[in-house]
Parts: structure tokens; sequence; C-alpha cells
């Protein structure tokens, strides 16, 4: 089975302060301890940073790795004169596409007050793919979807907010069950263990993971480990989705374990250029 996790913070950089990010060799060693074959770079960016150190950085980690590494790159959604990296943003040698968080101010004013529409538009335009994490904000990113129907959104981590604790996480995520009819909206059921009350197997997420992959279906939904975060093994947040879920067939894991990130982001290693066709079919 191909297994490509679909979110690492990676790498390590001296600006990144508190955060924490796997520097190539203890990334690849991890990876393949647990079976991973591959996976998406999140590069770390502290508030106030514009990208501009920490890109670079992990693109030349995946340029060194062409086979096992790729990059969703973070955006300064407050330089408007920034649309026009848009238009070769896939053609750079290790991108794929872009990656953002709501979680407060700029970004989340920006969002809430609706003045990305620059930005998605052209996007959208460009074929730039977006994972997003923006948690109690579901009736923001459904207006995206609807007025951007060729937009690939990516949600990440069910959507939930990484400093809560929830008392029912089927509870918590029915807010992005709604979201499933567009089908322009994938969602990463990454870094799950986070939220788990329990050791594994964390039946505690069971519920919740089954609901988002019967609303979604297997190939809108991406395993993903958000490994620096994690509260276990490598090796258990894997196993969570091949051995420990009743509920996932073999042809549902060979989708959501690798290769439906890999069609959804038109992910291939083979070629210098990611760039693809601009449609969300």
């Amino acid at each position: 089975m191909l297994i490509v996790d679909s979110q690492v913070h990676a790498p390590n950089t001296p600006h990144a302060g508190p955060i924490d990010g796997m520097e190539s060799a203890n990334l690849l060693a991890e990876m393949d301890r647990a079976g991973v074959s591959r996976c998406v770079i999140i590069p770390m960016v502290p508030p106030g940073d514009d990208a501009s150190r920490s890109n670079p950085a992990a693109l030349a980690m995946a340029r060194a790795n062409v086979d096992r590494f790729a990059v969703m790159a973070p955006f300064d959604l407050t330089r408007t004169a920034n649309v026009g990296l848009l238009s070769s943003w896939r053609a750079t040698p290790g991108m794929l596409g872009i990656r953002l968080a709501f979680l407060r101010d700029p970004n989340l004013a920006l969002l809430t007050e609706r003045r990305l529409e620059w930005f998605w538009s052209a996007a959208e335009e460009e074929g730039v793919p977006i994972m997003l994490l923006a948690p109690n904000l579901s009736e923001h990113i459904e207006r995206v979807a609807e007025e951007h129907p060729r937009l690939r959104l990516v949600i990440d981590h069910l959507n939930l907010h990484p400093s809560t604790a929830y008392d029912d996480l089927a509870v918590a995520v029915r807010p992005l069950v709604a979201l499933a009819p567009h089908q322009n909206v994938a969602v990463k059921a990454s870094a799950l263990p986070c939220w788990a009350s329990d050791g594994y197997p964390f039946q505690s997420v069971h519920g919740a993971l089954s609901d988002v992959v019967a609303a979604f279906g297997p190939r809108r939904v991406f395993w993903g480990s958000d490994l620096t975060r994690l509260p276990c093994s490598y090796s258990e947040c894997v196993r969570l989705f091949t051995e420990a879920v009743p509920f996932l067939s073999e042809a549902d894991k060979e989708l959501i374990m690798g290769r439906a990130v890999m069609e959804w982001l038109r992910w291939d290693p083979d070629r210098s250029s990611t760039r693809g066709s601009r449609s969300a079919e």
C-alpha cells in the first residue's frame, strides 16, 4: 500500500522560535520506520513571517528528495500585490499548492470580512489547490466553495481547533460533514490522536471518522499525521487507519492512505513541474 502523509511540518528553521519542524534526515528515518512512502511538507511559519525564508527551505528539502516530499506552502494574504505569484506557483519544482490557517488575525478577519476574493479567484484560475484550517468557520468555507467551484479546497484536521478538547467529536464534525455535497471540498483526517481521549486504538475518534468518510467518500478523505504534534508513535497513527478502524475496506484504505491525496493535488513526483488541470471534477 502506498502511504502518503498529508501533513508534516518541516524543516526546522532557526527563525521559527518555539515552533518545531522536522529535519530531512530525521523525517526520512521516521517515515521508513512507519512505512510511509511520501509526505506533504507544511513549512513552519511563525506569526508575522511572510514565508520568504521557510518556503525556500522546504522546497530545497523537496527537491533533494523528489520521490518522497512535496510542499504546500504558506502565502501572505495581507499582500495583494503577491497575486501575480499564483500564475507560476505550481511551476516551481516541488510545489503543490498553498496552506492557510484562519485561527487569528489578520487571516481570520480577512476571511470573515470577505476581503479575499482576489485570492480565491486567482487560485481558482491558476489551478492552485488550497489546504486550510478554519475551525468554527464552516459557513465561510461553504461560501468560498460555492462561489469558486473549480477551486480545490482541503480542510485540515477535520476542521478541529488545535487547542480545543471536545466532549464529543461526532458532534464537533457535523459542520464539516455539512460541506460534503460540495465536490470541490476534501478533508484531511490528520492529527486525530491529538483529539483522542484514550490511547491506541483511539476508539474515541472512530465515530467521527466514520461519519466523515461516509459523507465525503474515500476519494475526498486524506490520512495525515501532523507528526510533530502526535501524542503517540508514528506507527500507531498509521495503524489507526490501516488496522484499527473496522469500517474501512481495503479499497478505502488504498485511497485514504495515499492515492486520493496524490490525485487531488496532482502530485506526480516524476515530473519537474506539478502544475496540472484547473478543473475540480
